[in-house]
Parts: structure tokens; sequence; C-alpha cells
């Protein structure tokens, strides 16, 4: 049965629309250009627009004569331009409804008298808005389409910009045009921009700024536009990996592409159609070592992608629009985890299937106040089966073998719920409303490890035939469970002077299995300016809440002692761990429980910075940021074997049962240097450099202390801590045949754990270390990779609307270096590996792409 929700709304669905929506597409951003007769850019100059009834909005636009205006209510506005610096004044109407973005040409005449005009240096204004700070990474479609991208993949090419301490315990939140999905949903032709850190403190979301990736997408068109791409890797132009002995055959290719445009029978509506057919034939290396020696091969793991997705808007007037959309993704993989320590028997196959249908209802209830419902229904399938069936036998720091024993299926059905309202009034931008992110049944189908897993300590215990632990499961396997979660929230982002701008905001959290009736999370900000606004000064702070995520949740529904059993034998024997005549039956089975007083996690954010533009176009931020985590997640055996003897359980009739407890803590401080802007045509781009330490006592949910009574030595590097971190985008001479895209990542080593590769408290954990040894005490080495991109435009002569077709090719090197770098070293003492790398970033590869546009 659905757990209820702790209270109820009684509202009719007349008065829900009215008070409730969402402000993604409530307010709407106006981007524009100023320019000459010739078309070249005019600077400096003030574009003000209005609306019936309400004071005029302005801008002044940049040395590229770009402009930004933020929310605006759709309508019909009044454009104007005063007549200075040799131009006759320019008036004209907009309508602006058609999506969350729109665009706005300005080309000035000139003035009939001649004048002699000085056109001193552009005073480029910072703004006080909190989505416009300018410590975020803000990378549009223009800049996207001239860095290098591999795979066309953005999420993964801008993942590196986000802070792990603020990310969930079910994973990043990728939010796209409002609604949080696992994906981008449409294919990457289709994304207008991206963001990272937009409005850090809002509550609206329930991710901090750096928690969260926030995806728009383009809209439709009044005319017929389009791109197809195809893109093409093949590994005889690769560099070979440094674990390979000889190089693997691998070959990409990437079919993609997104069309937009008028319905014909009906200029009121528009469609969007994308799509995308990814065919990755890959190989991972293996590099371990067995009883025989040393395995370095290669192993098949190829991915095939297709997604598909088709959007129709339709505008029944200038203040009701209406939007459906339909995706589907399917993924079919195989052999996946081989490489490194892990053989290609133990592989994983899987198929994943998601199907999206997505409703936007956007009514504008007057000129001030906003309002839009969306409603998004997720059908997922996915499918896990181990690529050979047979026992499982891991030697720890050495190989895994055998069968992947992960046999299971997951389904859901999901229900996501976004109503939001948006108000202007005077100084006051108010947002409220209410995200229902989840509302999902979920069934899993769990038949993995029927065949049991073998674990060993080294390679020596595994010549002898001595395991320290064997694991089996049985039972019928099948649980069926809801998964809810309820977001609702108030925020006031006030104007107190032209200097100076506030917001405050409440959030409430609430999800089903843990505790969270408390969850109310406060959050605040303030800005000021230089009366200039070239110096732009920040601070915020604010509580955010932990989701779970669905696997813990699977968890405690599975092993529960009849749905799934469970058994652990501690040095069992290696030709049949059960002895004659008993079975796993007669064992005592594992259990997963919610420890007392087990509630959902929550961190302190808080952040001071100041930015400051530097030339015109480019500015320099400097943020502070400090994270206290509360109550963080952590797994602990509570049925451990009692000291000092570590050899018998409290319980008899139970084996492990392991607790999910809220008692972690965390403590994390960091310095960001953000570069970032357009200085013409020589640099655009971003660059971030952080400086951070991060400490805590846990890994997460699935983490497990060394010693089950004691947590000496625990609370030290997080696991994700990486002291030095600098990432690059960019681009240089962009619209010249001398042109170069750039992205850098740098740094330095993650930690890990030295393990003493013995089994010294009797868990079957094998996580102890050696005496007076803390966690994470040991550090891999550092990541470095420098990727290039050249690319070609040609135009050619159709022009539909204001779009000139063009033909574009392109050339990417990553790791143009081809510099190594060590991932996943062994920390365990008894391997021969120990301090070692089994893993290396891919060598240099080389990716090419055919674009054309209409």
């Amino acid at each position: 049965m659905m757990p209820k929700i702790p209270f109820h709304f009684a509202l009719p669905a007349a008065c829900l629309q009215l008070l409730l929506g969402t402000a993604i597409y409530a307010q709407i951003t106006v981007t524009g250009r100023v320019s000459d007769p010739d078309g070249a850019a005019v600077p400096q100059t003030e574009i003000r627009l209005q609306r019936s009834g309400s004071d005029s909005i302005r801008a002044v636009s940049d040395a590229e004569g770009e402009f930004r205006l933020q929310h605006l209510p759709p309508g019909k506005y009044a454009v104007h331009v005063s007549a200075e610096n040799g131009f006759d004044e320019y008036s004209t109407e907009i309508t602006i409804g058609n999506s969350s973005t729109a665009t706005l040409q300005v080309q000035l005449q000139l003035a009939s008298v001649s004048q002699d005009v000085t056109v001193g240096p552009e005073t480029e204004k910072l703004s006080l808005d909190n989505a416009d700070n300018r410590d975020q990474i803000h990378a549009d479609s223009k800049l996207l389409e001239h860095v290098p991208i591999f795979d066309q993949n953005y999420i993964a090419a801008l993942t590196p910009f986000l802070d792990q301490t603020g990310l969930a315990t079910s994973g990043v939140s990728i939010v796209v045009d409002g609604v949080e999905m696992k994906g981008t949903g449409v294919s990457v032709s289709a994304i207008s921009e991206v963001r990272i850190n937009s409005d850090p403190y809002s509550s609206e979301t329930s991710r901090p700024g750096r928690g969260r990736i926030e995806i728009i997408t383009k809209p439709g068109t009044a005319q017929l536009h389009g791109s197809l791409n195809f893109t093409f890797r093949d590994s005889v132009t690769d560099a070979i990996n440094y674990f390979a002995v000889s190089k693997p055959f691998e070959q990409k290719r990437i079919y993609e592409g997104s069309i937009t445009g008028p319905v014909p029978i009906d200029q009121h509506t528009m469609f969007l159609l994308s799509g995308s057919r990814s065919e990755d034939n890959l190989q991972s290396i293996v590099h371990a070592v067995t009883p025989s020696g040393l395995i370095n091969n290669n192993v098949a793991t190829p991915i095939h992608d297709t997604e598909f997705a088709t959007r129709i808007t339709h505008e029944f007037s200038a203040s009701h629009r209406l939007s459906l959309q339909y995706n589907v993704s399917d993924v079919v993989t195989r052999n996946q985890g081989v490489g490194g320590l892990v053989l290609g028997s133990a592989g994983l196959n899987t198929q994943s299937r998601e199907d999206d249908v997505i409703l936007n209802d956007r009514i504008i209830i007057s000129p001030s106040l906003l309002n839009q419902l969306q409603l998004f229904y997720e059908k997922d399938r996915d499918p896990i089966r181990s690529a050979t069936q047979k026992q499982k036998m891991i030697v720890d720091g050495s190989f895994t073998d055998g069968g992947a024993q992960g046999d299971i299926l997951q389904t859901e059905n999901n229900l996501k719920i976004n109503d939001i309202v948006s108000w202007t009034h005077k100084r006051h931008y108010v947002k409220f409303g209410i995200n229902i992110p989840n509302l999902s049944r979920r069934a899993w189908e769990d038949q993995s490890n029927r065949l049991g897993t073998y674990s060993f300590a080294s390679l020596a215990d595994y010549a002898n035939g001595t395991p320290y632990s064997f694991t089996q499961q049985a039972g019928p396997g099948r649980s069926v469970f809801w998964m809810n979660e309820l977001g609702t929230f108030f925020q006031d982002q006030i104007q107190i002077s032209r200097n100076l701008q506030i917001a405050i905001g409440l959030r409430y959290d609430w999800q089903t299995y843990f505790k969270s009736f408390h969850d109310f999370a406060p959050r605040g900000s303030i800005a000021y300016s230089s009366n200039d606004h070239k110096l732009v000064l920040r601070a915020g702070a604010g509580l955010f809440y932990d989701r779970s995520g669905a696997q813990p949740i699977a968890d405690l529904k599975r092993y529960n002692g009849f749905i799934i059993r469970s058994v652990t034998l501690l040095n069992p024997a290696i030709s049949n761990p059960f002895p004659i005549g008993t079975d796993i039956s007669n064992f005592p089975t594992n259990l997963v429980r919610l420890g007392p007083g087990g509630r959902i996690p929550y961190i302190t954010n808080f952040s001071a910075g100041v930015e400051r533009q530097l030339i015109s176009g480019v500015t320099f931020a400097a943020t502070y940021r400090g994270t206290v985590g509360v109550a963080m997640f952590r797994s602990r055996d509570v049925n451990a074997p009692l000291p000092p003897s570590y050899t018998n359980r409290p319980d008899p009739r139970y084996g492990v049962i392991r607790q999910i407890e809220s008692e972690g803590r965390q403590l994390g401080n960091a310095l960001d240097l953000t570069l970032q802007g357009k200085a013409g045509r020589w640099f655009s781009g971003v660059a971030q450099y952080s400086l951070s330490r991060t400490d805590n006592n846990t890994g997460g949910i699935m983490w497990f202390p060394a010693n089950q009574y004691s947590l000496s030595g625990e609370y030290a590097r997080s696991d994700l801590d990486q002291r030095h971190r600098f990432n690059l985008l960019g681009t240089v001479n962009e619209e010249h045949w001398l042109n170069l895209g750039f992205a850098a990542k740098l740094y330095s080593g993650l930690p890990y754990n030295e393990m003493a590769g013995v089994d010294v408290f009797h868990t079957g954990l094998l996580n102890a270390r050696p005496n007076g040894v803390a966690r994470n005490s040991l550090e891999g080495s550092k990541i470095t990779e420098l990727d290039l991109r050249w690319g070609k435009e040609l135009r050619l002569p159709l022009k539909v609307g204001d779009v000139q077709s063009g033909l574009a090719f392109s050339v990417d090197a990553f790791n143009v270096t081809n510099t190594t770098s060590y991932m996943t070293f062994v920390g365990n003492v008894r391997s021969a590996f120990f301090e070692q790398p089994t893993a290396a970033m891919p060598a240099r590869r080389f990716q090419f792409s055919v674009h054309y546009k209409f």
C-alpha cells in the first residue's frame, strides 16, 4: 500500500492551478544584439522594454553588442532605443510568449545629420540577480558547439565543475526545463544552454547550486530550422592505452539531429523532433594477476544507445500555452563492469528502456502573476543479466572471476508534478509552489548471487583454497514498494535599492521510509554592488536535505529474511561451503534495517564572494564555500562478532544485520576562482580553479567502518576529496579559419585506504586497516588531460529566416599530449599490486564530426 503523505490538500483543481506553478517558464529571459546598418556591434546602448501598465525594464549592450533581460512575463512589449551616438531613435513592438527564452535583434540606422562620435570604453554592468552570479558555469549552445565534447556528452563534459559534497545520495540532480530527469531527454542539438550553480541558494530546488545541472532546451520556432550531425571515432587514429598489450579495435558512430518549426495547418502550433543513434564498440582493458601470472587482455564492452523525442506546443492565446512531449531511450550494453582487476567472465549485460510523457501548461493570470503546471510520467524497465552463469571468485587486490551474479529486473512507474507561482510586485519577485519528484511504484525481481560468491584475502589464500567468506542468496526475490518524495517552497527576492538585493526562502522536503517531518530548510542570500556595477559582493547560507534514492529502500524491503534469504559463512570449505545434510535454509539470514533515529541527512552551505569585471565582457569571481554535514548516512553491522575476541555474534539467530544509520558528520572548506566571459573573438569560455579540503567519517550509505564497534581513525579525508581541481572550457579566434576550442583538466590525486588484507574482526568485509593507520591515508596520482578542437564552417546560399544554412567540419583530439593518468589503486598490503594502479584513463583519441544546419 502506498504510504500516506502526512498532510492533506483539499483545494479544488481550479484553485490549485491558480495558486501553484513552476517558474522555469513563468519568467522569460530575452537575449539580443544591437548592431549598425553593416551588422557591426554597437556597445553601451540602452535598450528599454515596456509592457502596458508596468515599469520599463532596461539593459545595456556589451562590447559585442549583446544584452540580456531576465524575469519578463510573456506578452506584448514596446522596444525603445534613444537617439544617440549618431544613430536614429529605434522603436518597435515584440510579443514574448513562445518559450523560456527569446531573442531580439536591434539594428540601428544612422542619423540624417552627421556627427563626430567618440565611443569610449564599454561599461558593462554586473547583475545583482541570484541567477546571474559570475561564480556559476554557464555554457550556451554556441560555446558547446565549439569546444571538444567527447561523444557529444554535454553532461559528462560539465560534471567536473560540480562539487561532490553537494550531490545527493541518489546522485547528480539533472533538471531539464524545470523537471528533474535521469538524462537530457532530447538530443544534443536541441539543447539551448547548460548551467551549474545558477542561484545557489534557491528554495525552488532540493540541491545546492553546485549539486545540480540545469538544462534549457531549444523552443519551437516560427520558421523551419534544423540540425543534422554525424560523429565518428576509430581506434586506428588512437594511441595505445598504458595497460594494453595490443591496441583494441574500437569504433564509435553517432547519428544525431533535431528539427523545429510551425505545424503547416496552424501557425499557433509548433513542433520539435530530435533523435540520436549511438553505436559505441568499446573494449575494456583487463590488468590483473592470477595464479597463472599477469593477465593483460582486451574485452569487448559495446554500448548501443537509441533516443528520440517529439514535442508539440500550441498557443491557445497570448496568455495560455500548452505543450506535450514524448521521449524514449533504449540503451543496450554488454560486459559492463569488466576491466582492471575484473576478468571478462564477470561482466554484466543490460538493456535499459525509458519512456517519458511530459505535459506543460502555462497560464498568464495577470501581467505580474504567472502559473505553470508540469506533469511528467516515466516508465522504466531495466533488466541486468550475468554474462556467464558460474560461481563468483573475488581475490582482493588481484582479480575477480566467475559469473557477475547480478541477475536483477527493475521496473518503475513514476509521476512527477511541478506547480509553482511567480509573482512580481514593486520591489518583490516572489515564487512559491510544490515539487513532487517521485510518486513511483517500483518492482525488483532479484535473482542475484544464487550460485554464491567466494572471497579471498590474497592470491596465496586462493592458491591454498582458503576463502575468508562465502555469500549466497535464495528466496522469491520479488519486492514491490512505493517511493514518494515531496517538496514545497516559498522565496522572495527583494530589490532593496539599485545597489542592494536580498533573497529569503524556506523549503520543506519529505520522503517515505525516512523520518522527515521536521525537514524545513531556510535559505537566504544578499548581493551588493558598487555604484558603477562593476563590482558585486555576495553572501549566502542555507540548509539542504538529502534524498536516499531507490537503492536503500529496495534493500530495506528485500533483505527482510523472507523475500531474499542471504547467508554469509566465514572461513568456509572451498569444495562445499555447506556441511553435508544442510543447505542455505539451515543458517542465519542477513538483514537490512533502518537504525533508531534514522532520518534524512542535511548539509549547511554558506559562502561569501566577490565578482569583478576585469575588461569588457570578462569577469572574475572569488568565492569561499563552507559545508557542514549532519546525520550523514552510513551502514554498520550491529550483529558483528563482539570484542575482544571478535568470534561470536550477539544474536546467533541472524547473520549480518546491516543497519542504515544517520550518524556521520562532514566538514568542508573551499575557495573557487572563476574566470569567464568573452573578450572579442580572442577568447570565450570559462576557467575555474578550486582549492578545497573535505573531511568526514563515512563513505556513504553503503559504507561500513573497519571496526563495527569503534569509529577510531574513520574521521579523515573524504573519499572524493581532491585538494586541487582546475577545469577549463573555451575557444580562441572563434570566427576565423585558424580557430581552436580547448578543454583542460588538472586534478590532484584521490585518497584511498591501506588495508590489512586480513579479516581481523571476522565480519566478512575485509576492510580492516593495519594498526594505527587512519582511513584514506594513501593518495593516488594526479589527473592531467588537454583536449583540442578545430572546426571550419562553410556558409551555404540557402537562408531560412534569420538562420544562414551551413556545413561544418571539425576534428577533436582528446588527451592530445597522451599523458597517462592512473586510476583504481590497490590498498591491500598483501596484494602484488599494493599501492599500484590497475587502470588508466584513455590515451590520445581523435573524433571527427560533420554538422549541417538550416
